[in-house]
């Protein structure tokens, strides 16, 4: 049984929901929320299996994060970092085979192939270092790990600016923003 206080939900997860939910138009909202528990139950899954114990889950606007009881090696966190991705491309792969869980199958593409970006705070990002520390050491990894994410934010913003020009769609730009601010605040 999970202790009190094992799920912390801020108030902009909740305020960024209800404003989804309100513009939903198509019911996206629900399958999205459902594709991102599903893909957090593959990281929780994973870091039982590697022995280790989450403290607790902290949820907001931009995602959720595990608070583990001790570290993990950097083989397994790499594992374990992985396995919220795999868990979407396997549903993924289930759901596009059906003509009604096709959209479904999108959202969960589009979540792990988001969430493999090798950016800081994204499971890429956190694979990427593992792996680089466990080839070339901590200094080494964080080094490059500092240069993808500054690499791939770049990237992100043009596409995102040329997708709102072209589409006028500004969702990929607002996520490019995040990250960028994201990983600013971080250096």
């Amino acid at each position: 049984m999970k202790k009190p206080g094992f799920w912390r939900f801020s108030g902009s997860f909740f305020l960024v929901t209800a404003w989804m939910n309100y513009l939903d138009r198509q019911g996206v909202v629900p399958m999205a929320l459902l594709a991102c528990v599903l893909h957090e139950w593959g990281h929780y899954l994973a870091i039982r299996r590697a022995g280790g114990e989450v403290r607790y889950v902290r949820v907001t606007a931009a995602g959720a994060e595990m608070q583990l009881e001790r570290e993990l090696s950097y083989r397994r966190e790499f594992l374990c970092a992985l396995a919220g991705p795999a868990a979407n491309l396997a549903l993924a792969a289930f759901f596009c085979a059906f003509s009604w869980g096709r959209l479904f199958a999108g959202i969960n593409l589009a979540l792990a192939l988001l969430n493999l970006a090798p950016v800081r705070g994204l499971d890429g990002g956190r694979a990427l270092r593992c792996g680089l520390c466990l080839l070339a050491g901590e200094e080494t990894a964080e080094w490059t790990a500092q240069r993808f994410d500054a690499l791939c934010c770049a990237l992100l913003l043009g596409l995102g600016g040329a997708v709102l020009r072209i589409a006028g769609n500004p969702t990929l730009l607002l996520v490019a923003v995040w990250m960028w601010l994201t990983n600013w605040r971080q250096m």
